[in-house]
């Protein structure tokens, strides 16, 4: 059985990231956050791709508008017409568009350090599993099933839906299996601790509402995508992803506990002992929040506050929201 010790972020480390950017915009906070607090970014992998390359585009158009042409940007496997896309005309058309491969551009990350690489994963696993079967066939492989640590967003022991598995798992289940085969430093941030209203974003709340006050380009994209997204889909959209990438990046908001669990042909997660990884066992979300608020706000990493200082920014947050909104209404 793999190493049961808890896994920490190897900090100062490149970062890779899979994400269906441009459906739900959870992805889309995610990638603003880390653009303005992680400088290790280096790649990014679009998961659950269209066959236009759309999320790419979309991933590319946001980036720049962050300041971070820096990152690449790399279109990943396409799995069908996904029904969730809620990015329409929030991208030039002709935004150029990466056609690399997506193990050649993880080789390439890895190549450059001879350090642990982190990996985060907001969608379906297809793209990881190829780069790990592909290694394991390469003349000279890159040991990324022990290289890669691995956050990813996905599974749950108790899923809303008895009859599925968790959405990011049941998109490519053979993949899950085959992640859950070869990696050997796989934390899991499931969906029993992120589909929760404490991380709830829709028009009333406080992420919205700061989106909408900044003059700032990505802020009024991401803001409208937002829009799309909920009049599309779903009136709300919750922070699944940003609360997974903030164990990525070592802040302390998500808990960890190994387990083992018994992976079904159609990936969903039972108590069993087929598998084991560090699955999640709960989070702190008031802090999260006011780290999210505070990092948004100012454009950089914000510091971790207890609980008392969390409600007390975010108050002062509020409050500084509310006067805005009041001076553009009169």
């Amino acid at each position: 059985m793999r190493d049961r010790k808890p896994m920490t972020a190897p900090l100062n480390t490149p970062l890779i990231v899979a994400s269906d950017q441009g459906g739900d915009p959870d992805d889309a906070l995610t990638l603003a956050l880390l653009a303005m607090t992680e400088p290790r970014l280096e790649l990014v992998i679009t998961a659950d791709e269209l066959p236009d390359w759309r999320r790419a585009k979309f991933t590319r158009h946001l980036l720049a508008l962050l300041g971070r042409d820096d990152v690449q940007v790399v279109a990943g496997h396409v799995l069908g017409e996904s029904k969730y896309w809620a990015a329409d005309r929030l991208y030039p058309a002709d935004t150029p568009v990466e056609h690399a491969d997506v193990y050649e551009a993880v080789a390439a990350v890895c190549g450059r350090v001879s350090t642990p690489v982190r990996y985060l994963g907001l969608g379906p696993l297809t793209d990881l599993a190829h780069v790990l079967d592909a290694d394991s066939h390469h003349p000279n492989p890159l040991q990324s099933d022990e290289r890669l640590r691995i956050w990813q967003m996905g599974g749950a022991l108790n899923y809303r839906r008895p009859d599925k598995a968790e959405h990011n798992f049941r998109l490519d289940p053979q993949s899950v299996h085959a992640v859950m085969r070869r990696a050997k430093h796989l934390s899991l941030v499931m969906s029993d601790h992120t589909f929760v209203p404490d991380i709830e974003v829709d028009t009333d709340s406080p992420v919205y509402q700061l989106l909408a006050a900044s003059p700032a380009p990505w802020a009024q994209l991401i803001r409208q995508h937002l829009d799309q997204w909920i009049l599309k889909f779903h009136p709300s959209s919750k922070m699944h992803d940003p609360l997974t990438m903030t164990a990525a990046i070592g802040l302390p908001f998500v808990s960890f506990k190994w387990a083992e669990f018994h992976l079904a042909p159609d990936a969903r997660m039972s108590p069993g002992a087929d598998f084991g990884a560090l699955l999640s066992t709960g989070a702190d979300y008031e802090t999260f929040v006011a780290w999210v608020l505070t990092t948004l706000h100012t454009g950089k990493p914000a510091r971790v506050l207890t609980r008392d200082q969390a409600m007390g920014e975010r108050a002062t947050l509020d409050a500084g929201d509310s006067a805005l909104d009041k001076r553009r209404h009169a």
